[in-house]
């Protein structure tokens, strides 16, 4: 009676790692959406205006003023995160703070 529950059990555990398996993941993961919060920025003929919102992370068109500005990629954030990262670019001493510094008189 004992090796028949144990073959039973053992043939649930493998039905059920077999399900785990072959069922898809339901959620498509969608492309990460960033916005821009710092200052409007017109250099080495990019440009680039506060709240314009990126699809699929951050743009490679950008890189002369990423090279340039290292900052400048914290201040693309997510737009989940708008509200947090809005909070935090007004408070001295954060990181985005510190980003949004770096630019001025840019």
């Amino acid at each position: 009676m004992a090796i028949s529950k144990k073959k039973e059990l053992k043939n649930q555990e493998e039905v059920q790692s077999l399900e785990e398996l072959t069922t898809t993941d339901e959620t498509t993961t969608e492309p990460e959406q960033l916005i821009y919060i710092g200052p409007s920025i017109r250099k080495n003929g990019v440009g680039i205006r506060t709240n314009n919102v990126f699809i699929g992370g951050h743009p490679s068109y950008y890189k002369v003023l990423y090279d340039e500005y290292p900052l400048f990629k914290l201040l693309f954030v997510p737009v989940d995160q708008l509200q947090e990262s809005l909070k935090q670019i007004k408070q001295t001493g954060t990181a985005l703070n510190t980003a949004l510094m770096s630019l001025k008189g840019v």
